[in-house]
C-alpha cells in the first residue's frame, strides 16, 4: 500500500509539473501569436487607453499606443522596471488588479525624462534602484519626479528577491543615453534594453539620438550571442520584442551598411561629388562637407526605400535619409 501510495505522490507531482510546463509555454505560445505580431500593432486599445498581458509566469507587460513597461510579481513583492511617466500610475493600477503584494522595488533603466519621470509615483517604501553614474545624472537635474536612488552600482548588479532574479550589467558602452543598462530575468528569459531598437518598424531618427552609434550597430548580435531570451522589452511599441525582431533589426543594419557602401563607391556618387566642387569655391569646405552627406543620405534612403524593407518592416521610410546621416558620418567619415 506504501509503494502505490508512493507511486500516485509520484504521479501526481509528475502532472503537476508538466501542466505548470505546459502552461508557461502556453503563455509564451499566446504572446508570440499574438502580442508580438503587426497585427496588434494595429489594433484598437480598449477605452481604457492601455492594455496587459502576461509575458510569463508572474511577468505583466504593459502598454499604450507607444509605451510600455513590465513588472515582476515575486513571492514577496512587486519588481517595476524602467519607471515612464507616460504609464507608471497605469501600471500601479494593473499591479492592484492582479496581486495584493507591495511594490518592493522600482529600477532605474536611465536618467532621461521619458523613462525616469514616474518614478516619484511608487510607494516611498519602494527601493529605488540605479546605475551609479545614473544617479549622478539625476543629481544634476535635480529633479523632484526623478528621486534618487536608494542603491547604486556600477558593472554589474544582481537583484534576488522573493526566488526572482534579475541580473543588470554596464556593457562598458552605451546605444542611447549617457548611461544604458542591459537587464536580464532568467528565469522568464526576458531580456530588458531599454531604446535598443523598435519591434517591427524602422530605427527612431538618428538610431534613437544614439549617444554611440558605432556600439549600437553592432549591439543586436553582441546581445543575442550572449543572452537566452524569448522576449525582449524596449520601452516603446504596443508590441513587445521578440528575438526574430532583433534578428530582423540587425538584419536591417547589415543591408543598411551595404547599401552605405555600395551608394559611395557608386558613380553616381562620384559624379555628385565633382558637380558639388564646381559649384562651391575652394573656401566654401562647409558647403561642400554637407553636400557631400547629403548625397550620400538621399542617394541611400531612395535605394532602402525602393527594396523589399518596406514590406519588412513598418515606416522604413521615415527617418531613413536622416539615419543614413548617422550611418554614413560614424561609418565614412569618424569611426572607419
Amino acid at each position: 500500500m506504501k509503494i502505490i501510495k508512493f507511486a500516485f505522490f509520484c504521479l501526481l507531482l509528475f502532472s503537476v509539473t508538466v501542466f505548470a510546463q505546459e502552461t508557461d509555454e502556453q503563455i509564451k505560445s499566446e504572446v508570440l501569436a499574438k502580442y508580438s505580431t503587426r497585427d496588434y500593432v494595429f489594433t484598437p486599445l480598449p477605452d481604457r487607453g492601455y492594455n496587459y498581458f502576461k509575458v510569463a509566469k508572474d511577468t505583466y507587460f504593459v502598454h499604450n499606443d507607444f509605451d510600455n513597461m513590465v513588472f515582476f510579481v515575486t513571492k514577496k513583492g512587486v519588481v517595476v522596471v524602467d519607471p515612464k511617466p507616460a504609464l507608471s500610475q497605469t501600471v500601479i493600477e494593473v499591479i492592484k488588479e492582479v496581486t495584493d503584494k507591495p511594490i518592493t522595488h522600482v529600477v532605474y533603466s536611465h536618467h532621461h525624462r521619458d523613462h525616469s519621470q514616474g518614478a516619484y509615483l511608487f510607494p516611498e517604501s519602494a527601493e529605488l534602484i540605479a546605475h551609479k553614474k545614473v544617479a549622478e545624472f539625476m543629481a544634476i537635474a535635480n529633479d523632484p519626479m526623478r528621486p534618487a536612488p536608494d542603491v547604486t552600482w556600477t558593472d554589474t548588479f544582481t537583484l534576488t528577491t522573493g526566488g526572482f532574479t534579475l541580473e543588470m550589467k554596464d556593457l562598458g558602452r552605451n546605444w542611447h543615453s549617457q548611461q544604458d543598462v542591459i537587464m536580464y530575468a532568467p528565469k522568464q528569459k526576458i531580456l530588458i534594453a531599454i531604446d535598443m531598437f523598435h519591434p517591427d518598424a524602422a530605427p527612431w531618427i538618428h538610431f534613437g539620438e544614439s549617444s554611440d552609434p558605432m556600439f549600437a550597430f553592432g549591439l543586436p548580435d553582441l546581445l543575442m550571442n550572449t543572452y537566452d531570451f524569448d522576449f525582449v522589452v524596449v520601452g516603446h511599441e504596443k508590441i513587445i520584442g521578440t528575438k526574430a525582431h532583433m534578428e530582423k533589426y540587425n538584419a536591417l543594419l547589415v543591408d543598411m551598411k551595404n547599401i552605405l557602401i555600395e551608394v559611395v563607391k557608386s558613380p553616381v556618387y562620384q559624379v555628385l561629388g565633382e558637380q558639388t566642387d564646381k559649384r562651391f569655391a575652394e573656401f566654401e569646405v562647409h558647403y561642400k562637407y554637407k553636400a557631400g552627406i547629403t548625397s550620400a543620405m538621399n542617394l541611400c534612403a531612395q535605394k532602402l526605400i525602393e527594396s523589399d524593407w518596406s514590406k519588412k518592416l513598418r515606416n522604413i521610410e521615415l527617418n531613413a535619409a536622416e539615419n543614413f546621416q548617422t550611418m554614413f558620418m560614424h561609418i565614412i567619415v569618424l569611426d572607419p
